[in-house]
């Protein structure tokens, strides 16, 4: 049988025959079946069968009628017209359709020409075709005939990244195998890329004349560009804080970006080379290697020994502005502290050009400098506080410094500073330093409220006409002086504590005595026992301490109130431990201790 004929294949040779018949329109008798491919199933493949199957054509009765010439199709869609014959007599040629007799006769000398058949007489090839005789006829003397194996051609795309082949039908030869495959691609240099997958897939699902991806390449990637990581937000933002309860506080625009001294703040990743790549042939690619690029260095800053890492030389803010990194050591604000700029935290010098509105709190590492009016707000520096106008608090402004406080005048105010007080005036305030408060300037003014200062007050008026109760206390630290009050608070809350707990204890101890306890007043006396022992031993280190404290205010000898005009009755001056009330208007006059009593004595500069 020629390998000329139609191919038809499916899962059993019934499925595979009956394909074949009802395309031809025959019965089993009327054509002659090769099996050209048989695969048996496994659990990974399913059965596979190939057949070839052609009519039993005969000299008496070999035409096909016409409308049955459409049918000799091949599953690739194939038209095959013809036939060739070896015998002992020579090889024939049979001819089935004698449609487009051109087309035919070109078919039939390349199909010749592959099977290789040797002294042709193709002018009686031509005139059989434009006779359409339907007979057999002798087209070349007796020889062996040539079997054509499957081959493949290789095609190359032009990047060589790519290598197609293409399957070309054998003609009663050897299949391709896998081994003649890869041979044939090395024979064409490719040698990278060989897909041992695609070559099975290729083989198990045979295409002829199709074009079959069979080995890639591998493209070089590129090296990635060096980077710099910042370790802040580099986007400014005014976008409100979102509290944990959902609510937002309108307050909390974190703006500043605060960094520390030694602190990261910025690195770089380092470029890399890339990877190599491989064309089809072997050939090596060369990637683009990443580019290097440097810290632009502002201010305050310094880097690592490898150039990769950027610090903080100071405290301060971080800004960045084309590119360049610097760490400023004050924040300068323009306008007020308001909705616009949030609550301000800094680790640094705050300088603040106008208003710092009700409700708003500065925080600074730094000094603290306010050129407008401070109004009900909080204000907490590790420096100096300076306000180059005032404070107007509304009994809700909160001042605090570890430095000192400078301003024109503080009303309504609560002050706790560790350094010293100086102003114009201080009207209706809870002001305290751990030094001096000095109020002079045009008014000099103290009255109302209540003024604390561990050395000395001083004032070119204290009190008013009116008796505005004006309490004063010096030669006590503050902070000290509220340590003593609140130990002695709670020595009397622990003494209130050890006279119950002994009333239950006796108590408890007078009914046992009578009749055993019962279990839950056994439970409730030996807690109370223990109870009044922890306290008892309180009380002791309480009392001690108290005992050191005061032991130290008594040996101290500071503390005046100086008035270099008039001190008003209503003022109740307090030196150590010692108060007087003044009912009567001093003049120019200077308020000591001595011998446990407050003496007023001539103004002391």
């Amino acid at each position: 049988m020629s390998n000329t004929n139609l191919i038809f294949s499916g899962d059993t040779y019934e499925e595979a025959l009956k394909k074949g018949l009802e395309h031809l329109n025959l019965t089993e008798d009327k054509v002659e079946v090769k099996v050209l491919e048989e695969r048996k199933g496994s659990f990974f493949k399913k059965a596979f069968i190939k057949l070839e199957i052609a009519p039993r054509l005969t000299t008496s009765n070999s035409n096909v009628k016409e409308n049955d010439q459409k049918k000799f199709i091949v599953a690739e869609d194939t038209i095959i017209p013809f036939k060739i014959k070896y015998t002992e007599e020579g090889v024939f040629l049979d001819v089935y359709f004698f449609d487009r007799p051109t087309e035919l006769q070109a078919s039939i000398l390349e199909f010749i020409n592959i099977k290789r058949v040797q002294n042709v007489d193709t002018n009686i090839i031509k005139t059989y075709i434009n006779e359409a005789n339907p007979t057999s006829i002798l087209i070349a003397p007796p020889q062996q005939e040539v079997l054509v194996d499957e081959d493949i051609e290789v095609a190359l795309s032009r990047d060589k990244m790519q290598c197609h082949i293409v399957l070309n039908k054998g003609y009663g030869g050897k299949s391709i195998t896998a081994e003649k495959i890869i041979s044939k691609l090395n024979e064409n240099g490719i040698n990278y890329g060989i897909s041992y997958e695609l070559i099975e897939n290729f083989l198990s699902n045979k295409e002829f004349n199709e074009k079959v991806l069979i080995a890639e390449g591998k493209k070089p990637i590129n090296g990635i560009n060096a980077k710099i990581i910042y370790y802040f937000d580099t986007h400014a933002s005014n976008s409100p804080k979102m509290l944990e309860d959902g609510n937002v506080d309108f307050k909390q625009l974190n703006l500043i970006k605060n960094v520390k001294k030694d602190e990261l703040i910025s690195e770089i990743t380092p470029p890399t080379e890339g990877v190599n790549g491989y064309d089809v042939t072997g050939i090596e690619l060369r990637p683009l290697s990443g580019k290097p690029t440097n810290f632009k260095k502002g201010k305050n800053t310094y880097e690592s020994e490898d150039g990769l890492k950027l610090y903080a030389s100071r405290d301060g803010q971080i800004l960045l502005k084309d590119g360049v990194i610097t760490v400023s050591e004050v924040l300068e604000i323009a306008g007020d502290i308001d909705n616009s700029t949030g609550n301000i935290k800094f680790n640094g010098k705050v300088i603040v050009k106008g208003n710092v509105k009700s409700g708003f709190s500065i925080e600074a590492d730094g000094d603290i400098i306010v050129y407008g009016v401070v109004e009900g707000a909080r204000l907490k520096s590790q420096g100096d506080i300076i306000l180059n106008r005032g404070v107007q608090g509304n009994n809700q402004a909160y001042l605090e410094c570890t430095g000192n406080l400078v301003a024109k005048y503080i009303e309504n105010t609560k002050i706790d500073v560790k350094g010293s007080i100086e102003a114009d005036c201080i009207l209706h305030s809870c002001a305290k330093a751990k030094s001096k408060v000095l109020i002079s300037g045009k008014k000099g003014l103290i009255a109302g409220g209540e003024v604390k200062a561990g050395e000395e007050i001083s004032a070119i008026t204290i009190g008013s006409h009116m008796g505005t109760n004006t309490k004063l206390e010096v030669g006590i630290d503050p902070d000290i002086k509220k340590k003593l009050n609140d130990i002695k608070n709670e020595i009397t809350e622990t003494e209130n504590k050890l006279d119950g707990l002994k009333k239950t204890i006796e108590l408890l101890n007078k009914q046992s005595k009578i009749a055993k306890l019962s279990q839950d007043k056994q439970e409730i006396f030996v807690k109370s026992v223990k109870a009044y022992e922890v306290l008892k031993e309180r009380h002791g280190s309480l009392t001690l301490e108290l005992n050191i404290i005061e032991s130290k205010i008594n040996t101290m000898t500071k503390g005046k109130i100086h008035a270099l005009k008039t001190m008003y009755p209503g003022v109740k001056a307090t030196i150590l431990n010692t108060t007087r009330q003044l009912y009567d208007e001093l003049a120019n006059c200077t308020l000591y201790l001595k011998e446990g009593e407050v003496m007023i004595g001539p103004y002391e500069k």
